[in-house]
């Protein structure tokens, strides 16, 4: 078999061949544990409380990068304005291909994102450091990459830490501000699967108009700013109205809640397999072993959780149904008007009177903003002059989207909200 094909929600199809060696190499990384492993990390974590169909995994969304940057890849390749540049992107297609794959490793269940809240509220999330530990410790990947290129493994280590040695561009293509392979694809899956076409945008259009500069940055013809526009509008629609929702932080907070109840409990908690008792001794993901990484899975997860509901302990198998029967904490907007500090008094005070302990029951959530920075470190354009200017110069409307409104909620049981008297 010279060919293997993937049927896939955004393109229908995505065929990789054997007869082209990037392809080639996606095809055995694919068929490694660790890339297997994917299939059960969820890519959107709660969305599915809220949009139904949300239940796709890393698995997919990874093939798809790395299809995406074949497209990417093949279409600059052939760009007759690029031909001083042939030998370059060819010499570094191999490793762009296995970091557009291999992207998504270090994510964890629940949730992937969700996870390190999840497991390291204090700390910040650090998918990419322990993908880069799995890709340089695990002896099969490791031995795919050799075989394809003995240089191959250290080639993704500078693209993954963003080295000076190698060029710009290839960090830019893969994980870079504004569009890169990794957001042009989930963006428009996790549109798709939440059953909403605000994340959709016109993906061969973008391709075509990417180019290199002459420093041999990655760059946009500035006749196709409409493509670019496009897909950043549709990124900002996507944040405001699936990615935070407000229904979705709060059901975070029920994950947050049950570890850190479940790290309270400890020896107490009816059940805990060898990678839970790790994980919940473990306060920093720079201190987790592998082995441990690799069976955090959803299914694991699901299944303490269902365990955990009918312990002896109120606290935990309240938090842990309401999980699983979608029983979720409700929102009350915080507003200019309110005293967020008499605010949050008041609550806590209804909550003891009810017998809920705050410490699992209230909390604040809020959005973020993840635009602004992406305005500013976003693809440079090369103007129809030959002038190579930022993006939000080339048309401003870009650094308009940067300006998100920001909202914050307190997060409660629905009958504490009740009594409070607030209705939104």
């Amino acid at each position: 078999m010279t060919e293997r094909s993937f049927a896939d929600i955004v393109h229908d199809s995505i065929t990789f061949s054997e007869q082209i060696p990037s392809q080639k190499l996606i095809l055995s990384l694919i068929d490694t544990r660790w890339f297997q492993r994917l299939r059960d990390v969820s890519q959107t974590a709660n969305t599915r409380l809220v949009f139904m169909f949300s239940e796709h995994s890393r698995f997919g969304h990874c093939i798809g990068a790395a299809y995406l940057a074949e497209m990417v890849l093949a279409h600059l390749m052939r760009s007759p304005d690029l031909k001083e540049h042939t030998e370059t992107i060819e010499k570094h297609r191999n490793a762009i291909a296995a970091v557009s794959l291999l992207h998504d490793l270090g994510h964890l269940a629940p949730g992937s994102h969700m996870a390190f809240r999840t497991w390291f509220p204090k700390e910040r999330d650090s998918h990419e450091e322990l993908g880069l530990r799995i890709i340089e410790e695990d002896p099969d990947i490791q031995s795919i990459l050799r075989e394809t290129d003995p240089h191959l493994p250290a080639m993704v280590r500078q693209i993954i830490t963003e080295d000076p040695a190698v060029p710009p561009w290839c960090y830019y293509l893969t994980a870079g501000g504004g569009w890169n392979v990794d957001r042009g694809n989930w963006l428009s899956v996790d549109s798709v699967m939440a059953g909403v076409h605000y994340g959709l945008y016109n993906i061969s259009a973008l391709v075509d108009s990417l180019t290199l500069t002459p420093a041999g940055e990655l760059a946009l013809r500035e006749n196709r700013l409409d493509a670019m526009l496009h897909f950043a509008v549709s990124r900002h629609a996507m944040y405001r109205q699936l990615y935070q929702h407000r229904t979705l932080l709060a059901a975070d907070m029920l994950n947050q809640a049950i570890v850190k109840r479940a790290r309270v409990l400890n020896s107490e908690l009816p059940f805990v397999d060898g990678p839970m008792s790790k994980i919940l001794a473990c306060r920093n993901p720079k201190d987790l072993d592998l082995d441990t990484v690799f069976h955090m899975r959803e299914s694991w997860w699901r299944y303490h959780v269902a365990r955990w509901a009918a312990s002896s302990d109120p606290i935990l198998s309240d938090l842990c149904n309401r999980l699983l029967h979608r029983r979720l904490f409700k929102t009350v907007a915080i507003t200019e008007d309110d005293d967020l500090p008499s605010l949050e008094a008041k609550t806590r005070s209804i909550m003891m009177k009810n017998g809920y302990d705050p410490a699992y029951y209230l909390h604040t959530v809020r959005t973020t903003d993840v635009h602004t920075r992406d305005a500013q470190d976003s693809l440079l354009v090369i103007k129809d002059s030959g002038q190579v200017v930022p993006l939000v110069k080339a048309d401003p409307l870009f650094g308009a989207l940067g300006r998100t409104p920001l909202k914050q909620w307190l997060v409660m049981p629905g009958a504490i909200k009740q009594q409070l008297g607030r209705k939104r």
